[in-house]
């Protein structure tokens, strides 16, 4: 089989950004196409490093710029940021640890579930930008919206751990990170 796994996936990426979509959905759409086996395979392990390595730091880097914490500069704007994180962790979380328990999943995997789905960053991190960029939102919002993400997705690590403490899923200090 010829290795052209890269070419297509730049392929998609630049119909997507030349029809007026941004790039990522195009990658999105031949995520969601591929099938599995050998080629998915191979793209995954031709593009994987220079996705994780260097482009994914180099987009927080970029959203980081574009971050203006001293815009939530009053205790109204700081009590709204509470209200979108508590509205995230409500509307996301809850909500998929609640459908997990209607789902037969005993409350421990069912709120391990909430927290998980409610670890949004990256995701949220590209639709923010591309909001700030056509001007949907404001600087400000912008801005409150990626302390929601980061702090989402932050706060998911120690609760998972906290969650799986005492079952079959809990890392083994040797399975743990040097």
């Amino acid at each position: 089989m010829k290795d052209d796994t890269t070419e297509v996936l730049m392929l998609c990426s630049w119909l997507t950004d030349a029809v007026g979509i941004y790039a990522v959905f195009g990658a999105f759409i031949l995520g969601t196409a591929m099938p599995r086996g050998e080629f998915a395979q191979q793209v995954r392990d031709r593009i994987e490093f220079l996705t994780t390595g260097f482009l994914l730091p180099i987009f927080f880097v970029f959203s980081g710029l574009n971050t203006e914490v001293r815009l939530v500069n009053t205790p109204l704007l700081w009590a709204f940021t509470g209200l979108i994180l508590a509205i995230a962790i409500l509307g996301k979380g809850v909500a998929c640890m609640l459908a997990a328990k209607m789902a037969g999943v005993n409350w421990r995997e069912s709120a391990t579930i909430g927290v998980l789905m409610n670890a949004r960053g990256l995701m949220e991190l590209i639709i923010l930008n591309i909001g700030l960029e056509q001007g949907i939102i404001t600087p400000t919002l912008f801005t409150i919206m990626v302390i929601m993400a980061i702090l989402t997705t932050l706060m998911a690590s120690p609760l998972v751990n906290l969650l799986l403490q005492g079952t079959a899923y809990e890392q083994s200090p040797e399975q743990s990170p040097a």
